[in-house]
């Protein structure tokens, strides 16, 4: 059925946590009602999940590191009548209100631009995202799907979890994401396909050695560095990335990923609709019953979709447009720097500004960075600010918001 770690759960493993469900009336009789649950036990997690869709309820997977107080604020803002915190038997209840209508998957938008969205998602559209996205996948079911991302995202859940059973092979959830353990399991399952973010694709391809090597690499989230890209290919048989946004899910896949902000052919259930290269606009995605407007910047040719940035993150320097990626790939090619993220400022006098916080292996001197920009970059394009830090903040989900960092600097 599926791993988690080194423990293999069954079929029958799975009926027998489904009787315990059954016996927990709140739970069975679940059609009307809206489940959060936070636990730290992954297939108690999926297992409650899977229940819960089946008996057309809805459900409300909250990230397991979340403190209590934390999950109930989440549980209460998506309308929750119930919360399992740690365990089956911590159950607090929310609200008495039964819903007319329930069968969802609720789950919270990434927050990069804002506060936190509740998406509601029926399964059936969920089933219909899974088998598009089978079907798009250069995999079969000798192919497992080794998850290293949170299965509370639709990333971890939908694309990794559910589309691996749908397809007929074993998921592999790995909760223990020490770099030496993780290389140890993919040496157990050669043949495989690799759910993880960027930053941590980026540590194991240098952790790998010359007779490792990834099978297939699938990335999200955030658009990968190209040096990082570079180091990447270098250890894998293939690499591939998804694109798609919390109201649809997985929208495009790569099948062998070159240049990172190339996101792929759209899944044969959703229309795609951006501009050209040389005059890009907002991605639009046309499912069957709506239109979604995501605020990202991109352009389509030949069919295939490519992404240049969010719309509020597009810097406009004196009218000319700069996409942070752009910059960051110049910087990241420096020998030194081990991170960089560009984000824009407002000046009363000048309007928009460059900015850039880098992290770096040893000391460089904002001159150097100057100089190097310059030999890759338009005069519009180099950063204004330099700052050199420790560490980049991040959010929960492990991405960047820029608009937090220009906040933090003001």
């Amino acid at each position: 059925m599926f791993y988690v770690d080194d423990q293999y759960y069954s079929t029958q493993d799975l009926e027998q946590q489904f009787k315990i469900y059954e016996k927990i009336k709140p739970i069975n009789e679940c059609e009307n009602l809206r489940i959060a649950i936070c636990f730290s036990n992954a297939f108690q997690m999926i297992s409650l999940c899977l229940f819960v869709r089946q008996k057309g309820g809805s459900v409300f997977p909250i990230h397991s590191q979340t403190p209590r107080d934390g999950a109930i604020r989440m549980a209460n803002q998506a309308s929750s009548h119930l919360l399992f915190f740690g365990t089956i038997d911590t159950m607090i209840e929310l609200s008495n209100d039964k819903s007319v209508q329930e069968g969802f998957l609720i789950q919270m938008s990434s927050g990069t631009t804002g506060a936190p969205k509740c998406i509601e998602r029926t399964w059936l559209s969920v089933e219909e995202e899974v088998e598009s996205y089978t079907a798009s996948l250069p995999v079969d079911a000798s192919s497992k799907s080794i998850i290293a991302c949170p299965i509370t995202h639709s990333y971890g859940l939908i694309s990794g979890f559910l589309a691996c059973l749908k397809r007929g092979a074993e998921p592999v959830i790995l909760t223990n994401l020490n770099p030496k353990y993780i290389i140890r399991k993919l040496g157990e399952f050669p043949k495989h396909i690799f759910y993880a973010a960027p930053a941590l694709l980026h540590t194991l391809s240098r952790l790998m050695k010359n007779e490792q090597l990834f099978n297939y690499v699938m990335t999200s989230g955030t658009v990968m560095p190209s040096s990082w890209l570079s180091v990447l290919r270098g250890v894998s048989q293939k690499v591939l990335q998804q694109y798609g946004c919390s109201e649809t899910g997985c929208v495009t896949i790569h099948q062998n990923l070159v240049h990172s902000q190339v996101m792929g052919y759209p899944l044969q259930h959703l229309k795609i609709e951006a501009g050209d290269e040389n005059m890009p606009s907002e991605i639009i995605i046309h499912t069957k019953t709506k239109s979604i407007y995501t605020k990202d910047l991109g352009f389509i040719q030949n069919g295939v979709l490519s992404f240049l940035s969010r719309m509020d993150d597009t810097i406009n320097v004196a009218g000319l447009n700069v996409y942070p990626q752009e910059v960051e790939n110049v910087l990241m090619n420096e020998p030194r720097i081990k991170e960089a993220v560009v984000y824009k400022k407002y000046n009363k006098l000048t309007g928009e500004r460059v900015c850039v916080q880098f992290v770096s292996k040893e000391e460089i001197e904002e001159v150097e960075l100057r100089e190097w920009c310059r030999k890759y970059l338009a005069p519009h394009q180099i950063p204004m600010e330099f700052n050199h830090v420790s560490t980049i903040e991040k959010l929960a989900n492990g991405k960047v918001s820029r608009k937090k960092l220009a906040e933090l600097l003001i």
